[in-house]
């Protein structure tokens, strides 16, 4: 059979080896460009692939992005919620220690009350000397706490520190100092647990005196009568 098929092949004419060489080469070229596309193909899908994966990435960057700011937003609401308890922790501390005092402010008042009363007892004087110990005992322990006086006498009248219980004529004093004190006031820092009771001095009201005429026509129908 091989032999035959040669035999034939040599004894074609050269017109149609050449048309079989040029189907040939054409089949050649043709299986080529094939392959070519199908490499330009794969070529086109990895670029796609790559721009797909970039598209992912920058997605995931501005998740990423976005996870952060939620999270210093977070944080941020954290740090003002501490912040704030801490400060409602600091007023109720403080409110406790307000109630604390005004419970022990009407015993330190009798005290001194009755210190008061026995100043003018010498016979008395060791009684007067524990009521005074007790006093300042009582009054260190307010100022541990950080409870202090306010001045009151001799003081200009300051209506957030002092409450006016009398107002009193005073010709040598300036109007509106104080000059008495009724019940001592008490403060904790800058803030009034009880303002002091005081007596303000006020200029003394003008005397009202009758006109000359006046004086002079009463006198004269007295005489008349």
């Amino acid at each position: 059979m091989t032999e035959e098929r040669v035999e034939t092949n040599a004894s074609q004419p050269p017109e149609q080896a050449i048309e079989e060489q040029l189907a040939l080469q054409k089949e050649t070229t043709e299986a080529t460009v094939e392959e070519v596309t199908e490499q330009a193909l794969t070529t086109e899908q990895l670029q796609a692939k790559i721009s797909e994966l970039e598209e992912q990435l920058a997605q995931a960057r501005a998740e990423a992005e976005d996870y952060r700011e939620r999270w210093l937003r977070v944080l941020a609401d954290y740090q003002n919620y501490r912040r704030r308890v801490m400060q409602e922790r600091k007023e109720a501390y403080d409110e406790g220690k307000k109630e604390a005092v005004l419970a022990l402010l009407p015993v330190l008042d009798n005290l001194e009350r009755a210190l008061a009363s026995l100043r003018e007892g010498a016979d008395l004087s060791a009684y007067r000397q524990g009521m005074e110990l007790i006093v300042r005992l009582f009054q260190e322990s307010l100022r541990r706490m950080g409870v202090e006086p306010i001045l009151a006498e001799g003081q200009r009248f300051d209506p957030y520190y002092h409450e006016a219980f009398e107002r009193v004529e005073r010709e040598e004093v300036e109007e509106g100092t104080i000059v008495g004190e009724i019940e001592r006031g008490y403060r904790m820092g800058e803030r009034v647990i009880r303002p002091a009771k005081v007596r303000v001095a006020v200029k003394p009201a003008p005397q009202l005196t009758a006109p000359e005429g006046e004086a002079g026509g009463e006198t004269e129908c007295t005489n008349a009568t």
